[in-house]
């Protein structure tokens, strides 16, 4: 998926880096993932950026089952 994003300033291996936060943020749904990762890379060209960040991915609005099951896993994980 990273390798079809045409971002001048977006550095190879970013969402590799980002990949237990981007499981976490989307509950594991490829649907969700796909979606954050588009509508980051669009702001990224509206802003100017040219790249996604955490914070720009932070910013996109998921699916309803996107935070029910991110929201599960967090407190399944806190409760340990």
């Amino acid at each position: 998926m990273e390798d079809t994003l045409r971002l001048h300033e977006h550095r190879s291996g970013t969402l590799t880096d980002l990949d237990r936060f981007l499981h976490y943020h989307t509950g594991g749904m490829i649907g969700s993932l796909s979606h954050a990762v588009r509508g980051a890379a669009l702001d990224a060209i509206l802003t100017g950026t040219e790249k996604i960040t955490k914070k720009s991915l932070q910013a996109i609005p998921l699916d309803h089952t996107a935070h029910t099951t991110a929201s599960m896993a967090t407190k399944t994980a806190t409760s340990r």
